[in-house]
């Protein structure tokens, strides 16, 4: 084969290549056929959710800090917990 043949092979390749979808690296490993499921774990969102509002109640109830700054950080806790499930209810159920 001559170098200009093998030119015009590579250069068909790379255009061939260069339309198809990037692979991402979950894709590359997945027997043929196979899709990857997205990762939407809910178990995942309530462990966190759970141990923000147990941290919560818990800072509430140790009380070794200022009652103002307890309640700032309950709250705070609180209502990233309650964030958290708010988000994931509307990137999960989004049409």
């Amino acid at each position: 084969m001559t170098a200009e043949k093998e030119l015009e092979r590579l250069e068909r390749e790379i255009a061939d290549t260069s339309t198809q979808a990037p692979l991402s690296s979950r894709t590359l490993f997945l027997p043929a056929g196979k899709q990857a499921k997205p990762r939407n774990s809910l178990d995942l969102i309530l462990v966190l959710d759970a141990s923000l509002a147990v941290i919560g109640v818990g800072v509430n109830t140790v009380r070794q800090m200022p009652d103002q700054q307890a309640k700032s950080l309950r709250d705070g806790l609180l209502g990233g917990a309650a964030g958290l499930l708010v988000g994931y209810g509307l990137g999960r159920f989004r049409p």
